[in-house]
């Protein structure tokens, strides 16, 4: 990958880790669609628990839900109610680990597939491990997104270890708040703000412990089938819009604006980028449905309308166009064409 591309870098996280916001929010008399609306957020959109959603517009949404709560430890009750529901099939890998090294190494390595822009990673020294966690750019309640990760992580390390499990030291980036008794409680130890990073301490020797039930076969598995996924969504730049593309056409709203928003730039920056590589958004969506159509032709019984409507396109007859001016042919007498052979 080029310097060009290396400021250009996809940051989402799935939709499925604002899950529990709902019920806070219910909680709290707070009609909880009404507000997800705000970011075109329906609750349909909640039964795709791993639909990225751009990082900026996951700060947007918990400073807003954090303003009207007027709650100063939003990001412990969302971590608090995290699982690792949201990370598809890493949460087997993590669970089946032999050690807890191997656990978190699984968890940041493969954790990328979904959480872009998030990065975690451990530091040892002294007789102690210390994960350490930042967020990439300028993200709204940036430091509340932090907290709340560093919660999850907690609630991860305690289902491979134990629900006794608890960290030695926390440290928190952001001043100390009124509720500061609320996250010692959560976590178990003494927690110091204003530190330089979010960061969580424990003993050194506990990365290295040996769990009981390690399957190796399920291991290898898992392995295999997740470096499959990693080795696909490559960083190359017209690979990555592409895939952000095809994530969503479905949902009817694939804009360059909407696109630009997973790389946290303006669309004419991303623009720019792309013209550098001579393309174009407009290319790039012509071939994502391009090459879409044809595989949904191919491989699936849906009927036209339904492919037409998952391309996103508004009537059957302007993907039926298309079609034909991509390929020669109307796509149903393709589909006629093809089983027939």
């Amino acid at each position: 990958m080029n310097n060009k591309n290396a400021k250009m870098q996809e940051k989402s996280i799935p939709l499925g880790a604002l899950a529990v916001l709902p019920t806070i929010l219910e909680e709290h008399g707070i009609e909880p669609w009404a507000f997800f609306r705000q970011f075109d957020i329906e609750q349909s959109d909640f039964k795709q628990n791993l639909k990225p959603l751009p990082l900026q517009v996951h700060g947007k949404v918990l400073q807003l839900a954090r303003e009207m709560l007027q709650c100063d430890h939003l990001g412990l009750l969302m971590g608090k109610k995290a699982s690792l529901a949201n990370t598809g099939p890493l949460r087997f890998l993590v669970l089946n680990a032999a050690t807890l090294r191997d656990a978190l190494q699984s968890l940041f390595h493969y954790g990328q597939l979904w959480y872009k822009g998030l990065f975690l990673s451990i530091k040892e020294e002294q007789g102690y491990a210390g994960i350490q966690m930042r967020i990439e750019g300028d993200a709204p309640d940036k430091e509340q997104l932090q907290t709340a990760y560093l919660v999850a992580t907690v609630s991860i390390m305690e289902m491979v270890l134990g629900k006794s499990w608890h960290p030695t030291l926390v440290r928190i980036s952001y001043p100390k708040p009124k509720s500061a008794h609320l996250y010692e409680k959560l976590f178990g130890c003494p927690v110091w703000f204003g530190q330089s990073q979010h960061e969580l301490l424990f003993p050194q020797k506990e990365l290295d412990q040996q769990r009981s039930g390690h399957d190796n076969q399920l291991d290898d598995f898992l392995r295999t089938h997740l470096t499959a996924l990693h080795d696909h969504k490559k960083n190359d730049l017209q690979i990555q819009v592409c895939q952000m593309i095809e994530e969503l056409l479905p949902h009817g709203d694939c804009s360059i604006d909407r696109v630009s928003e997973y790389f946290s730039v303006h669309r004419f920056t991303l623009y720019r980028y792309l013209s550098q590589q001579n393309t174009s958004f407009e290319i790039l969506l012509e071939q994502t449905r391009k090459n879409k159509a044809k595989q949904l032709l191919e491989n699936s019984e849906m009927t036209i309308l339904e492919i037409a409507q998952l391309l996103g396109y508004e009537a059957q007859g302007n993907f039926s166009r298309a079609f034909k001016r991509w390929y020669g042919i109307s796509p149903r007498a393709w589909r006629k064409q093809l089983l027939a052979i």
